[in-house]
Formats: C-alpha cells, sequence, structure tokens
C-alpha cells in the first residue's frame, strides 16, 4: 500500500509525519489508514504526500508569477508589495480549498528550474531595457521565496489569520482537504475525517505542552 523505493520521501516521528518538501503532518500512516482507508489503498501514503505537499507550495509559485507579472510594470515596490500579499492570501485561504486538478500545473509551476528559467527570462528582458531597479527587486524576489523566507517571518500571522477557517496547521488542513477532496472524487466514504481533525489536534496539543 506504500511502498517507497529508494531513499524514503517521508519518515514517522513522534510527532507525526515528516517529508523531504518539508511539510509537517501531526498524524500517522495507521491513522490514516484508520480514517480513510479506500483513499490510502487507491493512492498510497507518498502519493497523497507528494500531492499535499504539492499544494503547499502554490502560494510561493503563484507569488513568483505574479512578481514577474507586475515588474515590467515598472512599479518596483508595488510589484513587490503585491506579490506578498497575493502570497499571504493564498496562505491563508489556499489550505482550505484544495483543488486535485491543479496538482500537475502547480507542480510544474513549482519546479525551480522552470522558476529559473521564466526569471531568466524576464530579467534579461527588464536588463536590455535598462530596468536595472526591476531586476534586482526581480533577483531578491526570487532569494526571498525560493529560501520560504515569508513562511518563516509570516508563519504565525498565517496560522492566526486562519483560525476561522480551520483550527489545523496548514499542512494539515491541507492533506485533510485533499482526502476529502479524493474520497468524493471516487465516491468513498469521508465520514473519518472529522476524526481526523480531531486526532490531529490531539497530537499536536500533545507536542505544544512544555516537557516538565
Amino acid at each position: 500500500m506504500t511502498e517507497r523505493s529508494g531513499a524514503p520521501f517521508w519518515a514517522s516521528s513522534p510527532s507525526g509525519i515528516l517529508t523531504l518538501d518539508g511539510c509537517h503532518y501531526h498524524t500517522t500512516e495507521s491513522d490514516l489508514a484508520d480514517f480513510a482507508p479506500e483513499v490510502l489503498h487507491h493512492y498510497g501514503l507518498e502519493s497523497l504526500l507528494r500531492m499535499a505537499g504539492t499544494w503547499a507550495q502554490l502560494p510561493t509559485a503563484v507569488a513568483l508569477l505574479s512578481l514577474l507579472a507586475l515588474l515590467p510594470a515598472g512599479a518596483i515596490w508595488e510589484a513587490a508589495v503585491g506579490a506578498l500579499v497575493i502570497w499571504l492570501f493564498l496562505s491563508v485561504t489556499a489550505p482550505s480549498v484544495v483543488f486535485v486538478a491543479l496538482m500537475k500545473p502547480i507542480s510544474w509551476l513549482s519546479h525551480p528550474v522552470v522558476q529559473g528559467l521564466l526569471f531568466v527570462l524576464v530579467l534579461s528582458t527588464l536588463a536590455a531595457s535598462g530596468q536595472l531597479g526591476a531586476v534586482w527587486m526581480g533577483l531578491a524576489g526570487f532569494v526571498v521565496f525560493r529560501w520560504r523566507l515569508p513562511d518563516r517571518l509570516l508563519g504565525r500571522i498565517v496560522t492566526w489569520l486562519r483560525r476561522p477557517l480551520s483550527p489545523l496547521l496548514p499542512d494539515d488542513a491541507i492533506l485533510r482537504n485533499l482526502m476529502v477532496r479524493l474520497a468524493l472524487k471516487h465516491g468513498y466514504d469521508v465520514g473519518g475525517t472529522d476524526r481526523m481533525q480531531q486526532r490531529v489536534l490531539e497530537i499536536m496539543n500533545r507536542h505544544r505542552k512544555p516537557r516538565k
């Protein structure tokens, strides 16, 4: 059901599942098998985790594309602020609205080679036209978003803004909603997802408690 070849993409820890793409899910393989056995059997755990990780990259991918689209207009700081606002909006809302049909386009747009080529193309054009300020802002924005600095600096703000939408952290919300979408797609039972949310919160709260 969850066969893995080569280097493992995910690993279990006391606080849940950790993946190579930097995601942390407060759940276990056995819990997922209990909550949504048909979805897990159909796709396998690694495939589900890869899809969830792809969706988690949506805010960064769209923010980078937005920066590239706005910089040629010449409003450098407006482009930077606009990209950051788009990132913040998607970071808050995207975990609650997972669309399986968009996984492949997002995966392609999130690939570092594709993003690098797009930036080289646009920034080279800007440099040829003498817009050096836009070039430097583009380079800075590429580094900032690729290094996921907004996630590190604004993660708590995103979590606070998400509270009215879901008590779950973004990664957990994405995995839960992905499994709901896939269950509905194939006509599987989704009754276990409410229990899944309660179990995730239980694990989260257990590991947030200070150790004595």
